[in-house]
């Protein structure tokens, strides 16, 4: 169950964090996108583009306010985390900062920045804010009953950014960890004991994840 006020701070956190993550000299590379030009696209849709689409397509686009409900949410878990008979994920639950950061802001273009490497978070626009996460699950079905669950993608989509639901912390949220795509694709069905010799650990939870790219944001 979400702690209502926990996640009211922690939309707070997350809407603070992002306002400091565009608050740099990258700003207008960072706040442009192609534009959304047909319905099934994965452009800026029309309610964020801010000005005009330009002869190559592209836009400035703004962050608005989400509205993603938490209910929203749990179904999408329901749907894709719990469909799984491992322990591992029938147990899953959202770290509730990742659920903040789902339902506070519909935001692009998120790329933290770490010393040799890069984590994007996935889009959530305002016409379609869940789907990225929910073809990140269709996508890694294995890795999702194993317990390991895709969050984020690892430098320029060399693997799924994951968490490690058998390693929960005290505030409900989970080690991180990535695997490389090659090392899945030669593995084919890969245990979860042969997946936990590929899972490349990263940082303690999502919480420090994001911490630790603060410093990041304004290079």
């Amino acid at each position: 169950m979400i702690n209502k006020e926990v996640l009211e701070q922690d939309r707070l956190f997350i809407k603070s964090w992002l306002d400091a993550y565009f608050d740099s000299p990258h700003r207008d590379i960072l706040m442009s996108h192609p534009a959304k030009m047909e319905e099934e696209d994965y452009g800026v849709p029309s309610d964020m583009q801010d000005g005009e689409v330009d002869e190559e397509e592209w836009v400035r686009w703004k962050m608005l306010d989400s509205k993603v409900t938490v209910d929203q949410i749990n179904e999408l878990v329901a749907s894709y985390v719990k469909s799984g008979s491992d322990t591992h994920s029938s147990s899953f639950s959202l770290p509730p900062l990742y659920t903040a950061y789902l339902s506070s802001r519909y935001v692009l273009n998120v790329y933290l920045r770490y010393e040799g490497f890069t984590i994007e978070l996935p889009n959530l626009p305002s016409d379609y804010p869940l789907r990225e996460l929910r073809n990140l699950w269709s996508s890694s079905e294995l890795l999702v009953k194993a317990g390991y669950i895709p969050f984020a993608s690892y430098e320029d989509h060399a693997g799924p950014v994951c968490w490690d639901s058998s390693k929960p912390n005290d505030d409900n949220d989970y080690a991180v960890v990535w695997f490389d795509h090659d090392i899945l694709t030669e593995e084919g069905q890969p245990s979860r004991e042969q997946l936990e010799h590929y899972a490349q650990p990263l940082f303690h939870s999502f919480r420090e994840m994001l911490m630790r790219s603060s410093s990041s944001t304004r290079s």
